[in-house]
């Protein structure tokens, strides 16, 4: 990620503005257009939840990560600053709705029923793993095999749309328990205080935490798409307001710039996150 500058403020109304990111080094015949009509001009204001490393998380007082080092490349291109805007997940389509962001990067995966209400511009693919203690022996196959088990989840996430799919399903005398959080963290957290069996999380933030904490966590189950066996993972996209293609257009060929112009690899190789490259899935 490029030179940074830090500037802080105090909480908004919708979250806590993280920092300003981006020092542009583009002379102006380089910038890409930027979207119209910014929250505020020369900076992209950006929704996101900072509780899910390696794809966001605060390190140092600093927005880290895929998403906020990602979108800082994409502003960069249009010569804008990146104003990050920390919100838990349950309040970034709501603010993004009522324009206190411009765009949301934070590890969304786009599904048909968000695709109703808003547009996307790929930039990953994302998945699920379920994850438990260490000396638990559990593993799971499919979300079908959680029935019988607690499982702490994220609310308003895709993990928790898979798993209440195939609640009501479980056979009588094995329930499925859900806790719902927050944020992945919290929901992680449960696991480690033994009060639910497993968490469902993406499976970023399950890789990076089995490698921070390999005697108390471990994988329970292959990277899992949430919509059923054998079905592809979700790409995972910066999210904009429905039939806005004043923004959707520039954003996307910011995107696409920044990825021609190495950042987007070198962001992938700093995080681990190779698996996660949407230019090698069809």
């Amino acid at each position: 990620m490029r030179t940074q500058t830090i500037a802080w403020m105090a909480a908004a109304a919708v979250g806590t503005v993280a920092g300003l990111f981006g020092t542009v080094s583009q002379s102006s015949a380089e910038c890409l257009p930027a979207p119209p009509n910014l929250v505020e001009a020369g900076y992209l204001t950006v929704g996101t939840s900072l509780t899910a490393p390696p794809m966001g998380f605060m390190k140092d007082d600093t927005p880290s990560g895929f998403d906020p080092e990602f979108i800082t490349a994409v502003a960069d291109r249009m010569c804008l600053k990146t104003r990050i805007v920390n919100v838990t997940f349950q309040g970034l389509f709501p603010g993004l709705i009522a324009r206190k962001f411009d765009v949301v990067a934070s590890q969304i995966g786009i599904t048909d029923a968000r695709k109703e209400m808003f547009d996307f511009v790929p930039v990953f693919v994302g998945g699920l793993r379920l994850v438990t203690q260490k000396d638990s022996g559990l593993t799971f196959k499919t979300e079908s095999d959680v029935c019988g088990y607690s499982a702490s989840i994220v609310a308003g996430s895709t993990q928790m749309a898979a798993l209440e799919k195939v609640k009501d399903s479980c056979p009588a005398g094995k329930p499925m328990t859900l806790k719902v959080f927050s944020n992945q963290s919290e929901a992680l957290n449960e696991v480690a205080k033994r009060t639910v069996n497993v968490a469902y999380v993406d499976w970023p933030v399950a890789a990076n935490l089995i490698q921070q904490r390999p005697q108390d966590f471990v994988e329970a189950s292959p990277v899992l798409s949430g919509k059923g066996p054998n079905t592809e993972r979700n790409r995972n996209g910066i999210v904009i307001r429905k039939n806005e293609t004043a923004t959707q257009e520039p954003i996307a060929a910011a995107v696409k710039a920044a990825m021609g112009a190495g950042a987007y690899d070198q962001i992938l190789t700093r995080w681990n996150l190779a698996d996660g490259d949407v230019r090698k899935v069809n």
